[in-house]
């Protein structure tokens, strides 16, 4: 059911994840993430790990086009991890 723009706009604003996860490793420029290291930062308390994933996933890509994030496979202790980082 469609809602009126002034009902629109007394709705909540959230900041889409891409902000979030730029945010983040923008303001650790000298250190790099996992994935779940990124979500578990963003999202303490969440639980619901496979939709952010997506969304995780989805804004990773745009980030990585846009030039604003590097990526990086590593060899650690368990084994090879992608981390991410911002330019």
């Amino acid at each position: 059911m469609p809602i009126s723009k002034d009902e629109f706009d007394k709705g909540r604003r959230e900041d889409p994840i891409i902000d979030k996860i730029n945010d983040f490793l923008e303001s650790n420029k000298d250190k790099a993430f996992t994935e779940d290291e990124i979500l578990r930062h963003l999202y303490p308390d969440h639980t619901a790990w496979p939709g952010d994933r997506i969304g995780f996933n989805s804004a990773i890509l745009i980030l990585s086009h846009a030039g604003k994030i590097e990526t990086r496979y590593v060899t650690t202790r368990a084994g090879v991890e992608i981390y991410f980082t911002a330019k």
